[in-house]
């Protein structure tokens, strides 16, 4: 059973955003999946309070460092394929690997040049977890936010920063869509913002299979090629490669 944890320094990097776009992609794939909402404000104990959450996801609320441990048996207790963490923006995040033990840390980066040092932050919060409960943890950063046309100039340097630290990148990242956000207001997943008619969500769930694929295969869970989803648009494709 894979844990994920989406981890940053700072809030406002699309932490939330990530972890809920990973559990709708696995659930349309037929995994049950465990969500901890570890951020205080609590925004996916909401979105699963909407009508229409996919049966196959749970969600268990842990606002408090506190919490955690009863937040994890509940989720294990849901018997999950998966259990995905979403944190809170801040320094502290770290402590909660004691007790979740993730295997596999995802940072998301805007494109903001100040990204790149909050990502070798959380490259030595990494390493120092990996110290303490003496195992190794995948760690990557994905790139989120991202105009619709992606603009090099604005990234090549979080990319650069990355590469010359031995810090991954998925080779997908998730493109500004508004039906991302229309998730947390209408609540569902992305067949509900399908019948009520919000735009460009077939392109949103393409890139959100792609997404999904790129986390099992850094995992080393890639399903075989006639099980994979289709391809995304070019411009969600490699984006690092195409930026370095």
């Amino acid at each position: 059973m894979p844990t994920v944890a989406f981890v940053s320094p700072k809030g406002g990097a699309g932490k939330t955003t990530a972890s809920m776009l990973l559990a709708l992609g696995l659930a349309e794939q037929g995994h049950r999946v465990a969500m901890i909402d570890a951020d205080p404000n609590k925004p996916l104990v909401h979105w699963a309070s909407l009508p229409g959450r996919p049966n196959t996801i749970s969600v268990h609320a842990a606002p408090f460092e506190i919490d955690l441990p009863d937040a994890l048996r509940e989720a294990n207790g849901k018997r999950p394929d998966w259990i995905i963490l979403d944190t809170e923006g801040s320094a502290r995040v770290g402590l909660s690997f004691t007790a979740v033990k993730p295997d596999l840390v995802i940072t998301p980066l805007a494109s903001s040049a100040l990204e790149a040092l909050q990502a070798l932050k959380m490259a030595e919060i990494v390493a120092n977890a990996e110290k303490k409960l003496r195992r190794p943890i995948k760690h990557a950063c994905l790139l989120t936010r991202l105009p619709a046309a992606v603009r090099p100039k604005s990234l090549k340097s979080i990319v650069e920063q990355l590469r010359v630290n031995n810090i991954a990148i998925l080779p997908t990242g998730i493109i500004e869509k508004e039906a991302f956000r229309m998730i947390f207001a209408l609540g569902g997943d992305l067949a509900t913002l399908e019948r009520n008619g919000v735009y460009g969500v077939g392109q949103a769930r393409t890139i959100a299979h792609t997404y999904v694929n790129a986390v099992k295969e850094f995992m080393g869970l890639a399903e075989p090629p006639e099980q994979a989803a289709a391809p995304a648009p070019a411009n969600a494709q490699t984006v690092a490669d195409r930026i370095g």
